[in-house]
């Protein structure tokens, strides 16, 4: 029972360059702000905003105070600091109120699921923005693109179609690109051994 983790996540990655979040400013700040108290409330409304709202919001503050800690360092090792220590305090708070999940409208293997969705999606990516190759706003579209189908093929029971994915993937990189990068192998071995654990996890 992951939902409260679910929507931490979802918040700071899920539909976001998590890289560009520390540079954000103003309104687009703001923006961002409604949208991580909305998308933890979408994973946790139907059971926690009845049951312990005061624990949820706690949480969602904690959140917050993370997203504007984010934007006011400037060394590296701060912000992955701020992500570990994060989504330590989400996996607690989840730990403490993840007997309210029991009776949510989100099932275990569902929400799993999404977890799985966007870890696959987005882990990757942090790491080749954040440290190999290192390049902060590194566009992983096709990857991210290829890792998703791999998994959705993949935890549906359709390998062929899952290894089909990759393999249109790689076309796609050279018509596009038209130069090999020494990375790209890199996320599709991610994809074939995360759907792979990710599977025995759901399933």
């Amino acid at each position: 029972m992951l939902h409260l983790f679910l929507g931490h996540y979802v918040a700071d990655h899920g539909f976001t360059h998590n890289s560009k979040l520390r540079h954000l400013k103003g309104w687009n700040f703001i923006q961002h702000l409604i949208w991580s108290a909305f998308a933890i409330l979408a994973f946790t409304f139907d059971t926690l905003l009845y049951t312990v709202p005061v624990i949820l919001f706690t949480f969602i503050a904690i959140h917050l105070f993370f997203d504007y800690l984010r934007v006011k360092v400037n060394k590296k090792v701060y912000y992955h600091l701020i992500e570990v220590a994060g989504m330590i305090i989400a996996l607690i708070f989840n730990f403490i109120v993840s007997d309210y999940f029991k009776t949510s409208y989100l099932s275990k293997e569902f929400v799993l699921y999404i977890l799985g969705m966007a870890l696959v999606t987005t882990a990757l990516s942090y790491f080749f923005r954040n440290f190999y190759p290192a390049i902060e706003n590194y566009e992983d579209l096709e990857g991210i693109s290829e890792r998703l189908a791999f998994f959705i093929f993949f935890l549906a029971g359709k390998p062929f179609f899952a290894f089909l994915s990759l393999f249109f993937g790689f076309l796609f990189r050279l018509w596009k690109v038209k130069k090999f990068d020494h990375v790209w192998w890199i996320s599709p071995v991610f994809a074939i051994f995360f759907s792979i654990i990710w599977k025995g996890i759901v399933f």
